[in-house]
């Protein structure tokens, strides 16, 4: 009997030994493993072409006005073979600026130039037409001496840099008055000429073609 009952003392000893062993195991945490990454290593993506800087607005405008420039300034030295380089841009600049001032296209008022006076600024038709722009003196003077009072006769409006200003002044007020067509204002101010409207316009192609060579050529 006590033989049985130590037999008994051991088989419970061992079966509680086993299930704590078994608790042991099931709330364990499970082992982490690194296993090794195979393959080579990706490196990052390379552009084939690299990025070029971009020009801010400001350097834009600069480089399209510098190509009208050069475009009006190439246009008047084909008109006018005794223009020189410096003066024919000196011109291209006159054009520009009147041009913003009165909000009129530069291109147009070239083609009117080089149309009306083989851009020479001492150009005197006999009709009484006078400089670049052929102003009629005539016509416009009232109007000329009180806003500009600087410019006292025919032979004043003869400065390149003013008969441009008011060319262009007078332009823009036919301009409007055509309710903004071009061909209706060249119209007017050359009094009615249909072959000036025509060569205006063919000298209009010529300046974009021009220009678009010098924006990209630089």
């Amino acid at each position: 009997m006590k033989k049985f009952f130590m037999m008994r003392v051991v088989v419970f000893a061992f079966f509680a030994f086993a299930v704590s062993n078994a608790a042991d195991v099931a709330y364990a945490e499970p082992e982490r493993y690194d296993f090794p990454v195979f393959g080579p290593k990706e490196e990052p993506v390379k552009l084939m072409f690299p990025k070029m800087p971009t020009l801010s607005a400001e350097q834009d405008a600069r480089k399209r006005n510098e190509a009208k420039r050069k475009s009006i300034a190439a246009l008047l030295r084909q008109y006018n073979k005794k223009l020189n380089d410096a003066k024919a841009y000196d011109y291209a600049l006159f054009i520009m600026q009147a041009s913003e001032k009165f909000g009129q296209d530069p291109f147009v008022i070239t083609a009117m130039v080089v149309n009306e006076s083989s851009a020479k600024h001492d150009a005197v038709s006999r009709g009484g037409d006078y400089g670049l722009m052929q102003v009629r003196w005539r016509v416009h003077q009232k109007k000329i001496k009180k806003k500009y009072p600087h410019i006292e006769n025919a032979k004043d409006i003869l400065n390149p840099k003013d008969n441009v200003l008011v060319g262009t002044e007078i332009f823009s007020t036919y301009h409007a008055t055509a309710n903004q067509d071009v061909k209706d204002a060249v119209m007017y101010y050359s009094a009615g000429n249909k072959r000036l409207v025509e060569k205006v316009f063919a000298v209009l192609s010529r300046l974009e073609k021009s220009y678009l060579e010098h924006l990209k050529n630089g």
